[in-house]
């Protein structure tokens, strides 16, 4: 693989502009030789002005090249180094008051015994201090990563210009200027990772190095999917497209009646909704890693054990391949000697909810131990502090109500008909679904309440946020009250009801298409020029923003197509159902698209590439004693030149 391409694979994400920039220095080598003087015996003098020309533009860009490279790394050392003191002062406080003679803080001045003495504060737990550590350590690697790299393209880059040019000038800048640059000198670097480990051992890992390093263990960068893993998800992948297709095809070569059409739908919607979904993620995943949008870092996963777009497709498949085998035997039950195939979609269920809340630590643990934090989390809002996975999350249900409600339908099925209820097979609406449909706006209401009441500046972003999903419950009340109401008149749109749900419904959405379009993407921020209504700063084809503009407010608006298809007896109501349920899968696929980008870009605004893990806060007193350690340290003292590191 050509550097170039290798450099871009192995960039930390949000840090790409502050790399050296090897492909525009590369262009420019190219460009100086073919433009350079030929033709009918040139002179002596053109050809050197040229070439000494050219050779000022090259190392000027450079320089600057250089100098970009060694603010950054400067300042990003500068401010490991202060976390590293904090987490060492933390470290040995929590040492101190276990064990009043181990610390060097007790060991130190009587006004530091007495302080110690007198602080009440409660100590972070050690859990919080080992993710904080390894955070840390993570951040350092990542540093280390980006000194390696750009010390690389340097070196190929005046190599490249000294072959290109037959020139021995590129060697000698490197030697001058690359070689004894700030970012060159990697001994504070190393000094702060080979304490970060010793800190580790000695405090998280009671002394055993072994642990602490399994702990730390960083994945290499461009570290391939592992065999096993590509092979599991690529043979359920084809197992499922082969029982897809095999259920299509029995699914409209039965001669079945419209009830048993209508039930097959109201107990399979729902498993086949959700794998659908669960497909779609599978692909902005992929899509993320391609394009180096770092869902790991905005879902605050842990980097060492993140799922990745093939576990996310293995576990897909192997539930859709479960599915397709699902409708195969309920529609093909008597060729498998099934009396009574309606217990089928209840296995499927029961082996998914077994699988998904199992106790023991294998099958994906760590992403299943994540999500399940996570939506715990958003059933009991509005009592957590509301993070970006949460809310992400609470916006998915939003889509997913209709499958949401299926599965409600699915269980109050088997209640009535373990009971051998006569109504078993009714699949309408009660005041429960009402509730249901509720519940994920309702989330998604209270979060914004939350994030309104913790967020410093009061913005009111939150509480107009807040107002759209307000007028969603608004839309199930209205529905609800229409449905109960209709048989009081002669006509639809007799009922007062009904005006007020086609009112309530074309104000929601007009008003989430604006939200979706100016907040969620970030988009309309550029009225002139290439990237018209769009933003400065795009990760993807120009074209996918147009597109999703046109498909996200156009699904916005597939109720009123669904209003009048049923209205007009042109589909039945369970279908216009399915046809808002996969609609809005759509919609909400592509909207993963951009709104995960768009979080992406403010972390790359702020350089964030590793998980703020805030421990406590320092009084004065504190901070005055960190710095005074800091200005002691004898490494400090030999690099600092002039700089201050905080």
């Amino acid at each position: 693989m050509k550097f170039g391409k290798t450099l871009d694979s192995l960039m930390v994400p949000e840090w790409r502009h502050q790399y050296m920039n090897y492909n525009e220095l590369k262009q420019l080598i190219r460009n100086g030789v073919s433009n350079a003087p030929s033709g009918a015996r040139p002179s002596n003098d053109v050809v050197i002005g040229y070439y000494r020309d050219f050779e000022e533009l090259f190392f000027t860009t450079c320089r600057g090249e250089l100098t970009k490279v060694n603010d950054f790394f400067a300042h990003k050392q500068a401010e490991a180094h202060r976390k590293l003191a904090t987490l060492n002062y933390q470290l040995d406080r929590r040492r101190a008051q276990q064990d009043p003679r181990g610390s060097s803080i007790s060991r130190g001045s009587a006004s530091s015994r007495t302080r110690q003495a007198e602080d009440k504060r409660k100590m972070p737990p050690i859990k919080k201090l080992r993710l904080a550590m390894s955070e840390f350590y993570l951040s350092l690697i990542m540093l280390q990563n980006y000194q390696t790299l750009n010390m690389t393209a340097f070196r190929k880059i005046c190599k490249k210009y000294d072959k290109n040019l037959k020139s021995e000038a590129g060697l000698s800048w490197f030697e001058r200027f690359v070689l004894v640059s700030t970012f060159a000198m990697t001994l504070q670097l190393d000094r702060m990772i080979s304490d970060t480990e010793d800190l580790y051992t000695e405090y998280l890992a009671n002394g055993d190095r072994s642990k602490a390093m399994a702990k730390l263990r960083v994945p290499p960068l461009g570290q391939r999917t592992p065999p096993v893993r590509v092979f599991s998800a690529g043979l359920f992948l084809g197992l499922f497209l082969v029982g897809a297709i095999m259920c299509i095809v029995s699914y409209f070569s039965l001669n079945m009646s419209p009830e048993h059409r209508y039930t097959f739908v109201s107990l399979f919607r729902g498993p086949i909704s959700g794998v659908t979904f669960g497909f779609c993620l599978a692909i902005n995943i992929k899509v993320y890693e391609n394009v180096g949008v770092n869902h790991v870092l905005i879902f605050e996963v842990e980097r060492r054990s993140a799922l990745g777009a093939m576990g996310s497709l293995e576990i897909v498949s192997f539930f859709g391949y479960m599915s397709t085998l699902s409708i195969l035997l309920y529609l093909l039950h008597k060729e498998f000697f099934i009396e009574d195939p309606h217990y089928i979609p209840l296995v499927q269920v029961a082996v998914v909810v077994v699988l998904f809340v199992n106790p023991v630590p294998i099958l994906f643990y760590s992403a299943r131990m994540w999500l399940l934090t996570v939506m715990g989390r958003v059933l009991l809002t509005p009592f957590f502090f509301v993070n970006f996975a949460d809310f992400w999350v609470a916006d998915q249900w939003t889509s997913l109500v209709v499958s949401i409600v299926d599965h409600y339908y699915l269980v109050r099925f088997y209640v009535r008909y373990f009971l051998d209820r006569s109504d078993a097979f009714e699949f309408e609406p009660d005041y429960a679904v009402a509730v249901i449909r509720c519940l994920p706006a309702w989330f998604r209401f209270a979060q914004s309440l939350r994030r309104f009441r913790d967020s410093g500046s009061k913005s009111t972003d939150y509480l107009i946020n807040a107002l759209k999903y307000f007028l969603s419950i608004g839309e199930v009340i209205c529905s609800t009250i229409q449905m109960q109401t209709i048989s009081q008149y002669t006509e639809l749109f007799e009922s007062p009801w009904t005006w007020a749900y086609l009112t309530i419904c074309i104000v929601s959405s007009i008003y989430s298409v604006f939200w979706d379009l100016l907040m969620d993407f970030g988009l309309f921020r550029v009225w002139k020029g290439e990237n018209l209504f769009l933003r400065d700063n795009l990760v993807y084809p120009r074209w996918l923003y147009y597109f999703v503009i046109v498909e996200n407010t156009l699904l916005r608006f597939v109720w009123i197509l669904e209003f009048v298809l049923v209205y007009q007896d042109l589909l039945a109501p369970y279908n216009g159902k399915s046809l808002i349920c996969f609609s809005e899968i759509v919609r909400r696929f592509f909207w993963n698209f951009l709104r995960l980008e768009n979080e992406h870009l403010y972390n790359c605004g702020q350089f964030r590439a590793t998980r703020d893990i805030f421990i406590t806060r320092l009084d004065p007193q504190e901070e005055r004693f960190l710095e005074s350690v800091m200005n002691n340290t004898e490494d400090l003292r030999r690099e600092r030149r002039d700089k201050k590191y905080f």
